[in-house]
């Protein structure tokens, strides 16, 4: 008969499966959302090096990839090492030696296509990782549902498993961004926790082996999982007086302890050797500038930031942190649970790039599963608490759901929020240029404008303080690279204004920047005296197409006291150009 979490796990598996081959197959996809792009293209590129161009040190190869297949605006997943001159790959190799075996049949593939050609980017090899690392996803789960059973019971283990795969960032890492280094290290976690109870149970030199390969393998994948070492040393500790016993543990099976450490070289050295073949030297540290804050880690930024806050993106892992209490309070396991949540996270904010949307937890999801699953077990038990738990993860999981659907083609943004725009369309499904707008100015105003007074206006044709161009027959300002910044046009406060303002300019685009960074900005500023007291601002580009001509406009709530409003055009330093005619101000009520 079959078993409630068995069943809930043949669910996890079919959910996944329709999401990777149905909902968004990156295999399918082209350029920078392909499987093997960005990030993933920086772990996988070991391989086409390796056994494609046998060119592992100056990566000849990449310019005609990176114009062939789009993964990437450039080949920044490398740097030129200083002394020798030669690529260094910026992320370790375990991915890549994860993936051999599935590289290999997309290499079998292509060399006997006539189609796809062997290159190592081409579908068979996009398809065979893609799938290959999928598969290495559903083996976490299967031994996430192993090692829970050990502590809890199966209703609760069914629950786990189920909220894994639809209520957390998980199944975005598992099912679509395979390639990506987290639902893999998931895995070796999971598997590693379960070697971890079996060599304590038994002794056994099997375990021992596998314990020091895994250690290894996730060192090898990303070299901070070194931490990973301490749960197989610390596992079935709950209290300092377990320490001697552990020490006594270690003496007695010193040979298997050795037998791991020698296992664990085996696999973590393959970095170093690398190094040493492409540098001349052992120890290379491949991430630029990029570096840890030890003392000062950006917990609130990674964890709620609206930007890309962990936990405001995946906010059913706000549950694991509830149940720490009450695992605690069960006295089985606490010391390398709970000691290993706090390490990771502390490990996980310290870093200084935390604006990558809190995915660095996922491979520790299965440490977290205790804490989560405690919580759960205890509601299970009391009506009282099932009465706001359960509910309160059916929106969590709604608010997952909604996130993934829209990280993936939906027209609500996923990523880099403002705390107006995130509030204005979290759990919604829909979204407009109005609402887009909310990214840069927190103010939008909705309703219909009514009893409006034009405060400016200026078509520029008799401005003759402005440095304009004649297009088309009007006289407009042309913003390129030669002009980064507009003239400033200035509107007094004279007790005209009401209380909202509007600006609104005609735009015409005659090549569409996509660099953020690079895009006009329509700023409005509001002063008292000197003294800035309000900013608005949007880009133009994300409202305007290329060859199009299109009225823009950008609202602000006026402040109570101020002397001057400010108004001008900033080209950001983009190279593209922007034309800019009939600027408008009005004021309104409502």
């Amino acid at each position: 008969m079959n078993s409630i979490s068995r069943i809930s796990l043949i669910l996890c598996f079919v959910s996944m499966t329709f999401i990777a081959f149905k909902f968004y197959p990156r295999w399918e996809k082209t350029g920078g959302e392909s499987t093997l792009s960005w990030d993933a293209a920086g772990y996988y590129m070991y391989l086409p090096a390796v056994f494609i161009y046998k060119d592992l040190k100056k990566c000849g190869f990449k310019d005609s990839l990176l114009q062939k297949y789009q993964f990437a605006s450039e080949f920044q997943q490398a740097y030129i090492h200083e002394k020798s001159g030669n690529y260094v790959m910026k992320y370790a190799s375990g991915l890549a030696v994860v993936s051999l075996p599935f590289f290999a049949v997309g290499h079998l593939w292509a060399s006997n296509s006539v189609i796809y050609p062997a290159d190592g980017f081409s579908y068979p090899y996009q398809f065979s990782i893609g799938f290959g690392l999928f598969l290495v996803a559903l083996l976490g789960m299967f031994f996430l549902r192993k090692i829970l059973l050990r502590y809890y019971e199966d209703k609760t283990v069914a629950i786990i498993l189920i909220v894994y795969a639809i209520g957390t960032n998980y199944i975005n890492y598992a099912a679509v961004d395979q390639a990506m280094a987290h639902s893999t290290l998931f895995t070796v976690y999971a598997i590693l926790i379960w070697y971890s109870i079996r060599f304590y149970e038994t002794f056994a030199i099997k375990y021992a082996v596998c314990i020091g390969l895994l250690v290894g393998l996730a060192t090898l994948i990303r070299p901070t999982e070194l931490m990973s070492l301490l749960l197989p040393l610390l596992w079935g500790m709950s209290s300092i007086a377990d320490i001697k016993a552990r020490l006594n543990t270690i003496v007695s099976h010193f040979n298997k302890y050795a037998l791991a450490i020698i296992c664990f070289l085996a696999v973590a050295m393959i970095q170093p050797i690398y190094w040493k073949y492409v540098t001349g030297e052992w120890l290379v540290y491949s991430y630029g500038e990029q570096g840890f804050s030890w003392l000062r880690p950006h917990i609130y930024d990674y964890t709620f930031s609206y930007k890309s806050g962990w936990l405001r993106f995946a906010p059913m892992m706000i549950l694991p942190f509830v149940g720490l209490w009450i695992f605690y309070k069960r006295r089985v396991n606490t010391i390398p649970v709970i000691f290993f949540f706090l390490l990771s996270y502390y490990v996980v904010t310290a870093w200084d790039v935390w604006d990558y949307g809190g995915r660095a937890m996922v491979q520790y999801y299965p440490i977290l599963a205790f804490p989560f699953a405690a919580l759960v077990e205890e509601a299970n038990r009391k009506k009282l608490y099932q009465y706001v738990l359960f509910p309160g993860m059916l929106l969590l999981a709604y608010i997952n759901v909604w996130w993934v659907y829209h990280a993936h083609g939906g027209q609500v943004q996923a990523l880099n929020l403002s705390r107006a725009y995130y509030w204005a369309k979290v759990g919604r499904w829909t979204a407009d240029d109005n609402d887009k707008k909310l990214l840069e100015n927190k103010h939008v105003y909705r309703g219909l404008v009514q009893d409006s007074t034009v405060l400016y206006f200026n078509d520029f044709e008799r401005d003759t303080t402005v440095s304009w161009i004649e297009k088309d027959g009007n006289k407009m300002i042309r913003m390129n690279k030669d002009t980064e910044y507009s003239p400033t046009f200035t509107i007094l406060s004279e007790g005209q204004f009401k209380k909202w303002m509007r600006v609104k300019a005609t735009f015409h685009c005659t090549d569409k920047e996509w660099e953020t960074w690079k895009q006009t900005q329509f700023i409005c500023r509001f002063y008292n005296g000197d003294t800035e007291i309000q900013g608005n601002m949007i880009r133009i580009h994300p409202f305007i197409n290329s060859g199009e001509t299109k009225d823009i406009y950008m609202d602000a709530k006026v402040p109570k006291q101020f002397t001057r409003v400010d108004i001008l055009f900033w080209h950001a330093g983009g190279d593209k150009e922007l034309w800019i005619d009939n600027l408008q101000v009005i004021t309104f009520d409502k």
